[in-house]
């Protein structure tokens, strides 16, 4: 019940972030995210991991950041997504991150404009 909670707060954080954010495809996205269902922190966690990797808003980036407690260049190598093609995914977070990108980002914003967001921030 605990876990529930702390997933929830976690959630809401996001949510309300996204929904002011710069980023229209991300501030549009925030109502979906709902539909994931998230069953823990860590996976709450690395939602917000997945929002600073795929937004172009690095205000927003910077305040996913915030919430998770890491550095952005540690936060961004978490989320296997950059660093490789969807179908070579693997990992614990991985049906995750794929969700969040068809959800939100996927058909809206091709992987290589993200690559260069994150380019530009120095954190690849």
């Amino acid at each position: 019940m605990e876990d529930r909670s702390e997933c929830l707060r976690i959630t809401r954080l996001i949510v309300d972030a996204m929904q002011v954010s710069t980023d229209p495809v991300t501030a549009a996205g925030a109502g979906h995210l709902a539909s994931l269902e998230l069953e823990s922190p860590a996976q709450a966690i690395h939602l917000a991991r997945c929002v600073a990797a795929f937004t172009t808003d690095d205000g927003l980036a910077n305040e996913m950041a915030e919430i998770v407690g890491e550095s952005p260049k540690f936060l961004i190598g978490k989320v296997l997504t950059v660093h490789y093609a969807p179908e070579q995914r693997t990992g614990e977070h991985a049906d995750l991150e794929k969700r969040i990108w068809t959800l939100v980002y996927a058909g809206r914003r091709e992987r290589a404009r993200v690559l260069q967001t994150l380019t530009r921030r120095c954190v690849i």
